[in-house]
C-alpha cells in the first residue's frame, strides 16, 4: 500500500498559496480486450492452484494478471471523496454526508489513482505523479489555481496497485457559495492525465 498526505493549501478569496500533495491507490478494472486471453489463462491457472491447496500461489497468480491490467490501462481516478479527516491508510476514511463547508473549515480530500505507469529503475518500481488544482465557479470561471504545485517520485519492490492520496485545501476568506474543486493528476512516465470535478459550497 501506497500513502501521501498532502501539505496544506490556502485559498482567500481569488488567491492561494501553493501546495505540495500527491500520491496513491488501487485496482483497476478488466478494459483491454488484447489481453482477455492471458488473464483467462492466470485465472484458471489460480483456479487450479486453489483446488490444490495452493492459496498463496493462486493469490501471486491473480496479482499478477491484476498487474497485466493495469500496465495496458491508463491513469484514472475512480475514487474521489469529500473526507471527515485525513485517511490512516488505503480505504480506511470517513466521508462526509455532504458538500457543505463551514466557512473556515477545510476541504479535505481522499484519491484513489489507479492505471499510471511503473517504471524499473536500478531494481526497483518508480511512479512520478504531478498534479494541478483549480478552483472555479459553477459556470467554470477559474479563481485560483496551481500548475505542477505537486511531485511525488516513489519507490518500491511492487508496483504497487494499493495507492492513495490525502489532500488538504484551506479556503477561509473565500465568500459563501457553490464552487467547484477541480484536480488534475498527471502520470508523468505515460504522458496521461486524469481530471477529478468535485462540487462543493460554502456556507
Amino acid at each position: 500500500m501506497v500513502c501521501f498526505t498532502s501539505r496544506i493549501a490556502n485559498v482567500k478569496g481569488e488567491t492561494m498559496l501553493k501546495p505540495m500533495f500527491l500520491g496513491a491507490a488501487l485496482a483497476v478494472a478488466l478494459s483491454c480486450q488484447a489481453i482477455a486471453g492471458p488473464l483467462q489463462d492466470k485465472a484458471a491457472e489460480a483456479e487450479a492452484a486453489l483446488d490444490a491447496g495452493k492459496g498463496g500461489e493462486a493469490i501471486s497468480l491473480m496479482r499478477g494478471a491484476l498487474f497485466d491490467v493495469w500496465s495496458k490501462a491508463t491513469i484514472s481516478i475512480p475514487t474521489a471523496l469529500f473526507v471527515m479527516a485525513p485517511a490512516d491508510g488505503f480505504g480506511i476514511y470517513k466521508p462526509r454526508e455532504d458538500a457543505a463547508f463551514g466557512a473556515d473549515e477545510p476541504l479535505r480530500i481522499y484519491l484513489e489513482p489507479v492505471g499510471f505507469d511503473w517504471k524499473q529503475q536500478d531494481g526497483l518500481f518508480t511512479s512520478l505523479l504531478t498534479v494541478d488544482f483549480d478552483l472555479a465557479s459553477p459556470d467554470g470561471k477559474v479563481l485560483a489555481g496551481q500548475k505542477g504545485f505537486g511531485r511525488f517520485d516513489f519507490k518500491s519492490h511492487v508496483p504497487n496497485t494499493e495507492y492513495m492520496a490525502n489532500l488538504t485545501l484551506n479556503v477561509s476568506g473565500a465568500p459563501a457559495g457553490d464552487y467547484v474543486l477541480e484536480l488534475t493528476v498527471n502520470d508523468e512516465f505515460s504522458g496521461n492525465s486524469a481530471k477529478v470535478r468535485m462540487p462543493f459550497s460554502i456556507k
